[in-house]
């Protein structure tokens, strides 16, 4: 049986180095610990954004939720 992996968020990491923001300022802004941050964005053992935590980033990004893919 093969597992199907959620590919992790390249337009987020885009979007990120664009406006020049670290996992770091980023976790702050939705209230967890970086490395959380970087299972959510990396999108490992299943760990997700919420949508309210997604769309503080989107919103901190000035872009739409739906770029994160």
């Amino acid at each position: 049986m093969v597992k199907d992996k959620a590919e992790p968020y390249y337009g987020l990491m885009v979007e990120m180095k664009k406006n020049g923001k670290t996992q770091s300022e980023l976790a702050s802004l939705i209230h967890v610990s970086r490395s959380t941050f970087n299972q959510k964005l990396n999108r490992i053992d299943g760990k997700d954004f919420y949508y309210s935590e997604a769309k503080l980033i989107a919103d901190n990004l000035h872009i739409q939720v739906s770029d994160f893919s």
